[in-house]
């Protein structure tokens, strides 16, 4: 049944249409022939990067083989620290200077490995950088969100094919996180502890284990979109743990596993949301959402900010479990 469904977390609409799903080219397939020959991320070919800042190693100096992962900065910075800091507000019209960092963790030394294909200890390394990371660049007391994101597939923005990810140091809390900030600063109640409580009656539990859960949202952006929570409060995930960083890889393993064999490992979205560094919040579950790009934003949803997902949640968890 078509229906309206309202974010519970986000001032926004999404328009469910079950039968959309079935016109031809409802589903985007990426069509992309790489064999990694001149590839600057692969093993081997270091000074084809910028300097590298930070690494996982077996063996070998810094811009040499013999690491497991690597951060580079960006070689096009959508930010940089070589600005000051600082506001201009003249009446309707506010900017603020583009300081900031822009790191590349280089995910794997192999081209062909994937989070499709990666095992439970590669996905872990990745989690305990991005931890890292996190940590160090908090140390910059203008930098007010670390934000966290991967795209995978030149259709979800990827430039290179090669695995890896990518760390924003801003000035600023993003507009999606200050829009949760306020959600749950007016609720009493924790409101993700709420969300999984619905998901559960729902059956929009993908998979679960002692310490994180998927599930689709009430309101899925796009098809099979998984949000994954960790079940108690933890506002903060530069503060997850070794134990719960395995408890995590293996949940993401198994949502990859599950994309691949069903959506034949489609172009992919995904980010984290953690609480700003500088507030406090007992209610707050730090989440990742993963959000595969299947189908193409038209004229609709840009003009009239709705978006329309042709598969309802109930029915991806349905099928990603078939």
């Amino acid at each position: 049944m078509t229906n309206f469904r309202k974010d519970p977390l986000y001032n926004r609409w999404v328009l469910m249409v079950p039968g959309r799903g079935k016109r031809p080219h409802a589903f985007y397939r990426e069509k992309e022939k790489d064999d990694g020959k001149v590839c600057p991320f692969c093993e081997g070919r270091e000074e084809k990067t910028p300097p590298e800042i930070d690494s996982f190693r077996v063996k070998g100096k810094a811009n040499e083989p013999g690491w497991k992962i690597r951060v580079v900065p960006n070689k096009y910075p959508a930010l940089t620290r070589e600005l000051k800091i600082g506001w201009v507000s003249k009446g309707l019209f506010q900017s603020i200077k583009g300081y900031g960092t822009h790191e590349v963790i280089i995910e794997t030394p192999s081209h062909s490995k994937t989070l499709y294909n990666m095992d439970e200890e590669e996905i872990s390394l990745i989690f305990k950088m991005y931890r890292k990371r996190t940590i160090i660049l908090k140390e910059d007391k203008n930098l007010k969100y670390i934000f966290i994101f991967k795209n995978y597939g030149r259709i979800a923005g990827a430039s290179f094919p090669h695995s890896h990810s990518q760390i924003l140091g801003l000035p600023l809390i993003p507009p999606f996180v200050e829009e949760e900030i306020k959600r749950i600063s007016d609720s009493l109640n924790c409101i993700y502890c709420h969300l999984i409580l619905k998901a559960r009656k729902d059956r929009r539990i993908l998979t679960k284990n002692s310490d994180f859960i998927a599930l689709a949202p009430y309101a899925s952006l796009v098809p099979y979109q998984i949000t994954v929570f960790p079940l108690e409060h933890k506002p903060y995930f530069e503060e997850i743990s070794d134990v719960e960083i395995n408890s995590l890889s293996r949940i993401i393993k198994e949502i990859f596993q599950r994309y691949n064999k069903i959506l034949r490992a489609p172009a992919f979205n995904f980010f984290i949301h953690t609480f700003p560094r500088d507030k406090r919040c007992k209610n707050y579950h730090y989440h990742l959402q993963i959000m595969p790009k299947l189908t193409l934003q038209a004229g609709f949803e840009m003009g009239s900010g709705i978006f329309i997902n042709p598969v309802p949640p109930k029915t991806a968890i349905r099928e990603l479990k078939s």
